[in-house]
């Protein structure tokens, strides 16, 4: 599964995560996971675009 993928996927957990039924004791643990997870994935995909490509110049995003 790509990077791509997994936060779409995560995004959907997300917004479903009020209907799912959970406790909130679960969602109190389960959403900030999720957060954080969602921001490690684009942290490195944000970096993955900066890197200078082999022999190539950086990428502005």
């Amino acid at each position: 599964m790509s990077r791509e993928s997994t936060l779409v996927l995560f995004g959907t957990l997300i917004i479903l995560a009020p209907f799912s039924g959970l406790p909130l004791s679960w969602l109190q643990w389960l959403l900030p996971a999720l957060g954080i997870i969602i921001a490690g994935i684009g942290y490195t995909l944000r970096a993955r675009r900066r890197r200078p490509a082999l022999g190539g110049t950086l990428t502005e995003v």
